[in-house]
C-alpha cells in the first residue's frame, strides 16, 4: 500500500501526494541518501489489465525515464533516476515548489502580454534543446509548464512531464492509430492522425501562449471530444484579440500548415526580443524569474471544465481545405480575427449575414456528427490540460478537487456562434423579452448613431458604455469582465456602419489601437435590442474578421 512514511527502492521516503493522472501518481519525497526533496512518479497499473500492457505501460515508464535523462536544461525539470519496486519503475525527478501555469491561470487569471513572451522564450529555450537531442515533447501545455514560488526559486519556469515524448531511433508504444497528448493544444495535423514533429511542438507552445493571454485555447473550450477534434483538425482558431505585440509571432506560431511555423530557435529569439524591448537584453529574459505578483488585480481567470480522465481517441479527418491564417469558428472573440468567412458576400446585408453563420454553425456540427460518429468516444476534457501527469507542483490535493472560481464568457460582446440573435429569436417566435418587431420603428440613422455613441466612450468612459448594453448582455457579461477587456486598449474607432430601415442590426469596421502603437480594423456583426423606453441597447457582438493590421 502507498502511503506517506513508505521507503521506495530502500532510499526514497514519500511524504505526501502532489498530483495524479492518466499515467500514474506524484509524490513529494525526501531522498535519504542525498538529504534532498525529489518528486517520485509511481507509475500505477489499471486492475484487469492484461500482462502484456502491463508490460508495455512499465516499458513506456523506462522511456520516458530515459528519454528525460538525456536533458538538462535550467528550464526543464531534470530526471534523476528510474527506481523499481517490486518490478514497479518510479521515476526521480527534481523538485520545484510551484504551481502549473493552468493553475496560475485558474486561480491569478491571465497574464500581460510580457509576462506571456519572457515565459515563452525560456520554454521555447528548452523546447530547442529538446528538439536538437532528437526529442518531440508531443504533451506542451499549461499544466506541464511550473512556475517556481517561494525562496530561490521564486518565478523560475520550468517545463514537465516528458512522458509521451518521441525520441529518434526509440520504439513508438502507442497504438496506432491513437492521438496521445490533451486535445486543445494539438497541433492540427495531430488532430488528422499524422506524426508528430518539432512543428507540433511549436503550434503547442503558440496555443499555451495564447491561452495564457486569451483566457482560452485557440481552439475554445469544448467538452465533446468528437466536436473538438473536428475544430482542431480543420486549423480554424479563434483568433487573439489582446495580444497586441504578440499577435504576429502567436499567429506564425498557430498556422494550420506545420511548414508555415517558425522553427522552435527562432521562436525563442523573437518572444525574447519582445520581452526585452528596445534596448534589452535577451540573454536576460533567457536568465530571469517571472514575477506574477506584478500583474494588475482582477484580471479575468480562465474557465475550467470538471476534470477527467483523457481515452485514446481516433484522428479526425483532413478537412478539404485549411487555411494558414485561421478564421474564426466561433464567435466567441472579438479583436483580431481571422478573415470573413468564405462566401460571404461583401455586399450582404447585417441580417442576412447573421442567418448564413447561423446557418452555417448548424450545418457544421451536424456533418461533423455524420462523418466522425462512432470514431471516437465522447470524454470529459480539462481544458487547460491540469490532467496531473508528471506534475512536481505543490498543489493540494484539496485545492484540485474544488473547482476554480466560475467566470463569465470573455468579455468579448460576443454571442455563441449557434445561439440565434435577438433579432432571429424575433423572427422564429423566441421570447425575447426587449426584442422589437422587424418594422419601420428602427430606422438606419438609429442604428448607425447607437453604434457611434457607444464606441464613442470607449476606453474613457467604460460606465456610461455598459449603461448602453441591454439587461441580457450584462448577465453574460458582469462590469468587471467588460472593463477588463477594453482598458486594454488605448482608442477604439467604429466606421463604415452599414444598417437597414427596420433592423436592429449592423455591420461595422471598428479599429483598435493599442497603447503601443499596435493597430487593427476588423468587421463586426453588432445587435442591438430597444428597451422599454425606446432606446437601443447592444445586445450582441459578432466578429466577422481582421481587414487589417499594422504596428
Amino acid at each position: 500500500m502507498t502511503t506517506p512514511g513508505r521507503l521506495v527502492a530502500g532510499r526514497y521516503r514519500l511524504q505526501s501526494q502532489l498530483g495524479g493522472g492518466g499515467m500514474g501518481t506524484v509524490w513529494l519525497a525526501r531522498d535519504e541518501l542525498l538529504g534532498r526533496q525529489v518528486a517520485l512518479k509511481q507509475v500505477l497499473t489499471p486492475p484487469g489489465i492484461s500482462a502484456a500492457d502491463a508490460d508495455q505501460q512499465r516499458q513506456r515508464a523506462l522511456r520516458e525515464g530515459r528519454i528525460a535523462a538525456r536533458l538538462s536544461h535550467p528550464h526543464a525539470i531534470s530526471v534523476y533516476d528510474v527506481a523499481l519496486e517490486n518490478g514497479q519503475p518510479w521515476l526521480v525527478m527534481e523538485y520545484l515548489p510551484s504551481r502549473s501555469l493552468a493553475t496560475v491561470l485558474a486561480e491569478d487569471g491571465v497574464l500581460r502580454v510580457d509576462q506571456v513572451a519572457q515565459i515563452g522564450a525560456q520554454v521555447a529555450d528548452a523546447l530547442a534543446a529538446t528538439h536538437a537531442a532528437g526529442i518531440v515533447h508531443r504533451d506542451v501545455k499549461p499544466a506541464n509548464i511550473l512556475i517556481g514560488e517561494g525562496g530561490r526559486v521564486e518565478g523560475l519556469v520550468k517545463i514537465t512531464d516528458f512522458g509521451i515524448s518521441h525520441a529518434s531511433g526509440d520504439v513508438t508504444l502507442t497504438q496506432t492509430g491513437q492521438i496521445t497528448g490533451t486535445p486543445a493544444f494539438l497541433a492540427p495535423e495531430v488532430a488528422q492522425g499524422r506524426e508528430m514533429t518539432e512543428a507540433s511542438d511549436v503550434f503547442s507552445l503558440g496555443a499555451t501562449l495564447y491561452t495564457c493571454i486569451e483566457g482560452a485555447p485557440p481552439f475554445g473550450m469544448e467538452d465533446n471530444a468528437l466536436a473538438m477534434l473536428h475544430r482542431v483538425a480543420s486549423g480554424h482558431i479563434v483568433p487573439p484579440r489582446r495580444a497586441g505585440s504578440l499577435t504576429e509571432p502567436l499567429l506564425g506560431m498557430l498556422a494550420a500548415d506545420p511548414a508555415d511555423r517558425p522553427t522552435m530557435p527562432e521562436v525563442r529569439d523573437e518572444l525574447a526580443k519582445l520581452a526585452a524591448g528596445r534596448d534589452g537584453d535577451t540573454t536576460t529574459v533567457l536568465l530571469a524569474r517571472t514575477d506574477l505578483r506584478s500583474s494588475a488585480p482582477g484580471r479575468e481567470r480562465t474557465a475550467a471544465l470538471p476534470h477527467g480522465r483523457s481515452t485514446p481517441v481516433a484522428p479526425v479527418p483532413a478537412p478539404p481545405t485549411r487555411t494558414h491564417i485561421p478564421a474564426p469558428v466561433s464567435a466567441t472573440a472579438v479583436g483580431p480575427a481571422g478573415p470573413p468567412p468564405a462566401g460571404s458576400a461583401p455586399d450582404a446585408s447585417p441580417r442576412e449575414l447573421g442567418r448564413r453563420r447561423g446557418r452555417a454553425a448548424w450545418l457544421a456540427a451536424g456533418l461533423a456528427a455524420t462523418l466522425l460518429a462512432g470514431l471516437i468516444a465522447f470524454l470529459l476534457l480539462d481544458p487547460m490540460g491540469d490532467d496531473g501527469n508528471g506534475s512536481t507542483a505543490q498543489d493540494s490535493p484539496a485545492a484540485s478537487s474544488e473547482p476554480p472560481p466560475s467566470t463569465q464568457p470573455e468579455p468579448s460582446l460576443t454571442q455563441e456562434a449557434d445561439s440565434p440573435t435577438a433579432a432571429e429569436e424575433g423572427e422564429s417566435g423566441g421570447a425575447g423579452a426587449e426584442a422589437t418587431p422587424e418594422g419601420d420603428s428602427v430606422s438606419a440613422q438609429d442604428v448607425n448613431q447607437a453604434v457611434q455613441e457607444f464606441f464613442r466612450r470607449i476606453p474613457r468612459d467604460l460606465e456610461g458604455a455598459y449603461e448602453r448594453t441591454s439587461p441580457e448582455f450584462q448577465s453574460r457579461f458582469p462590469y468587471a469582465s467588460f472593463a477588463g477587456f477594453w482598458d486594454d486598449f488605448e482608442r477604439v474607432d467604429a466606421s463604415n456602419v452599414q444598417a437597414e430601415d427596420g433592423s436592429t442590426s449592423a455591420v461595422v469596421d471598428l479599429e483598435y489601437r493599442w497603447p503601443d502603437g499596435t493597430r487593427q480594423t476588423e468587421r463586426h456583426l453588432v445587435t442591438y435590442v430597444v428597451s422599454g423606453d425606446g432606446e437601443l441597447l447592444l445586445d450582441g457582438d459578432e466578429n466577422q474578421g481582421v481587414i487589417s493590421s499594422r504596428r
